[in-house]
């Protein structure tokens, strides 16, 4: 069974996210193909990045970074619950990723998102950021608008909304199943070579 963490997007007070996290989990929950569990940055008290050394050498001096660090390496793949705040992902967001990268290669992840113009832009920015982590991303994503699949501040998907959920999720699954393969690959060669 594919692991995989239910990232929340936005700490901020208030927020809509919690309430996109749970219908993600709601519906993960429904499938009999992958464990997902939700993961909060805020759960792990990062500060503004203070690592003297860029993530990708993996050599965390922080306990906090530490911590988060091997949260994240549970899973086989992540499925990104954000908003769009200014055209991009939040600033919390994009901090807490940039504690980390080794965690992230050769694993799948997918993205969720809303906003005034369905997030997309959040989305397209969250793409690049996950790259550079050698994370491979499923093309279809599910996007909301704060319009039409939120009323007086509760989450109401549309159908038409909702839609790409499943085939996302299915999409997912196949390509973290693959990238376990390839994980397993680079192991041994790292094994062979020592």
């Amino acid at each position: 069974m594919l692991k995989i963490a239910i990232i929340a997007g936005s700490n901020r007070p208030n927020a809509l996210n919690p309430q996109v996290v749970d219908w993600v989990a709601e519906q993960l929950a429904q499938r009999g193909d992958v464990e997902a569990e939700v993961v909060r940055y805020d759960d792990f008290n990062l500060p503004v990045l203070d690592e003297p050394v860029p993530a990708g050498a993996h050599m965390y001096q922080n306990d906090h970074t530490k911590a988060w660090g091997a949260k994240l390496a549970d899973f086989d793949g992540y499925i990104f619950v954000t908003p769009e705040y200014n055209h991009s992902v939040p600033g919390n967001l994009k901090n807490a990723l940039d504690y980390v990268a080794v965690e992230f290669n050769h694993k799948v992840g997918a993205i969720v998102n809303y906003g005034a113009d369905k997030g997309v832009r959040a989305a397209e920015h969250l793409r690049l950021i996950l790259i550079n982590t050698k994370m491979a991303t499923v093309r279809d994503q599910t996007s909301f608008s704060i319009f039409t699949d939120f009323a007086d501040g509760k989450f109401a998907p549309q159908a038409v909304s909702s839609q790409s959920f499943t085939p996302m999720v299915d999409d997912l699954v196949l390509w973290g199943e693959a990238l376990k393969g390839v994980r397993e690959r680079i192991a041994e060669k790292a094994a062979a070579g020592a």
